[in-house]
């Protein structure tokens, strides 16, 4: 009996850890996308201080840039995306962090 309740109690924790842990956010998962003027950022919520990169892509997958951000750089708040050469259209953002967390989001140019 002991058993049962000691491995009840252990789920328990354990359920009451995870939960715990997904409400903290990771900074990728805050990126979103400003755009003024023909320009377009990527800004993040929470600063970045660990590498990462950011691809855009057409529709059909074909990556048009890449841009990389090394961890020995400055935290990074923001990004400006070149997006003047781009044809008017749909894009995706993916940006990939470090540890592998990724986030897609998408563009449109005017």
């Amino acid at each position: 009996m002991k058993r049962i309740i000691l491995l009840t109690f252990t789920a328990l924790l354990f359920n009451l850890v995870m939960i715990a842990q997904s409400g903290i956010t990771h900074p990728i998962s805050t990126a979103h996308i400003a755009g003024v003027d023909g320009k377009a950022e990527l800004i993040f919520d929470e600063a970045l201080t660990d590498g990462f990169t950011v691809t855009v892509l057409d529709l059909t997958g074909k990556a048009m840039f890449t841009l990389r951000h090394s961890s020995n750089e400055e935290a990074c708040e923001s990004i400006e995306l070149p997006v003047a050469n781009l044809r008017r259209g749909i894009y995706m953002v993916q940006v990939i962090g470090a540890d592998g967390k990724t986030k897609t989001l998408k563009l449109q140019r005017n």
